[in-house]
């Protein structure tokens, strides 16, 4: 039996880790190591995708046929014409787009509608897209909405795919162009 204060002291912690006796109040370190880390990596992934950084590769890629129709890997993205035509323009803008200066794009987004709608009319398709254009109605914003809520339903990492912005910035994707493949 050893009786030397020393020795059973050697033994103790021979035996013993010295992370145990911080159990009894709870604390363990790697734990807590573990998630101030996973607690950074988080902080840096929002700020770098606050200033349009995407290091992450997507999971799977964004196609647009040749009529328009929109893939996410062999997914079709089935929205509503308007909100087709928002999201090819700015997917047409990886700079992305300042609402308050989509009048801008107005050309582009006629020629975009045109070709996404089922409307055949010059004068209906001019008054559809005159709505999105005008900074006194809600209807970019809705279709925005209706994008990233599409998204949401389809795709798991939707933060690649979805139109963001900081307000009174320019609303963007993020997702790297090289993963977008027009057939158009």
């Amino acid at each position: 039996m050893m009786t030397d204060p020393g020795m059973l002291a050697v033994y103790f912690l021979s035996r013993k880790s010295l992370e145990e006796p911080f159990h009894a109040y709870g604390i363990r370190w790697e734990e807590r190591e573990t998630e101030e880390l996973i607690s950074f990596v988080k902080a840096a992934a929002r700020e770098m995708r606050r200033r349009g950084i995407s290091l992450a590769a997507p999971s799977q890629n964004v196609r647009i046929t040749q009529t328009f129709r929109v893939f996410i890997g062999n997914k079709e993205l089935k929205i509503r014409p308007m909100a087709k035509s928002v999201l090819i323009l700015f997917l047409r803008h990886p700079e992305g787009i300042a609402l308050k200066c989509i009048a801008d794009h107005e050309k582009e987004l006629n020629w975009i509608y045109r070709r996404v709608s089922r409307s055949s009319s010059p004068e209906e398709i001019a008054s559809r897209v005159s709505r999105i254009l005008d900074l006194f109605n809600n209807d970019l914003n809705v279709n925005i909405a209706r994008v990233n809520h599409a998204l949401a339903t389809l795709v798991d990492d939707t933060d690649l795919y979805r139109i963001t912005g900081d307000a009174g910035k320019p609303k963007r994707i993020p997702l790297d162009r090289k993963w977008v493949i027009w057939e158009a």
